[in-house]
């Protein structure tokens, strides 16, 4: 049992919401809840690794267990998994028919790693393509270098989603995935890939798109998001993860 709780950690519901997907692999040392709730502190508070708190794991260990993880696709099973337990609770089908597209440009820090500068918003660093459905919980996340097209790394968003949203039918995005072929969408996926047009001067919410405008929106409450702070993009993509599992769970109670 740890000695100190905080305020990112897990309840017990929602533990036990997220528990089948992380109990009966091999046995540790330490509780997978405890893991996961030192993975959550990181993510909300953006503390570096070495100032974990002694209640914690030792960081070393929750690092080696981050990074098994990603290996294992276990953080992208969670999120599924939460999502489907949040529609259900909301009245709604665990697969959503319309999900929506778009990417943010972040700046990198000093660690290295693979980064780029995007001159349309004038940021060297990263880009998190994201996909959400109407709700704005997060159905996929890429995470690449800045300078790459959004156009260029659809393919890859979408591929992640293969198989976990059935009724799929709509891929919304905006003007900046003007070079994206949506007949090459619908032949290799099934779905309709539609850009929606920004009629009136300025900003303008514009129907549907605006929901995962909200979720960059909710990521940003998350202080290891507030830059890119990851080496390996990889790892960037699981903080990313790592949020939408907070911000989910915290729907269930």
């Amino acid at each position: 049992m740890r000695s100190r709780r905080y305020g990112s950690d897990l309840t017990d519901a929602q533990w036990q919401a997220i528990a089948p997907q992380l109990t009966g692999r091999r046995p540790t040392a330490h509780h997978p809840r405890h893991v996961l709730d030192a993975l959550l502190y990181l993510a909300k508070t953006g503390c570096q690794w070495r100032y974990l708190p002694d209640s914690f794991p030792p960081w070393q260990t929750v690092y080696y267990h981050l990074r098994r993880w990603i290996a294992r696709d276990v953080l992208t099973g969670i999120v599924h998994h939460l999502r489907r337990l949040v529609r259900e609770r909301a009245g709604r089908d665990p697969s959503p028919s319309l999900a929506v597209i778009d990417s943010q440009s972040v700046k990198t820090s000093h660690v290295g790693g693979p980064r780029g500068f995007d001159g349309g918003k004038r940021v060297k660093g990263r880009k998190r393509h994201i996909l959400v459905d109407t709700l704005g919980l997060l159905l996929a996340v890429v995470v690449h270098r800045a300078d790459i097209n959004d156009s260029q790394r659809v393919p890859h968003l979408l591929d992640r989603i293969q198989g976990e949203a059935a009724r799929l039918q709509v891929v919304l995005a905006d003007e900046g995935y003007a070079a994206t072929p949506a007949g090459l969408v619908w032949r290799l996926y099934g779905w309709a890939f539609v850009r929606v047009r920004r009629v009136l001067p300025g900003f303008v919410l514009l129907p549907t798109r605006w929901v995962v405008e909200r979720t960059f929106a909710w990521f940003g409450g998350y202080r290891r998001l507030s830059k890119d702070y990851e080496a390996l993009p990889a790892v960037s993509e699981a903080m990313v993860q790592l949020a939408a599992i907070r911000l989910m769970s915290r729907r269930l109670g």
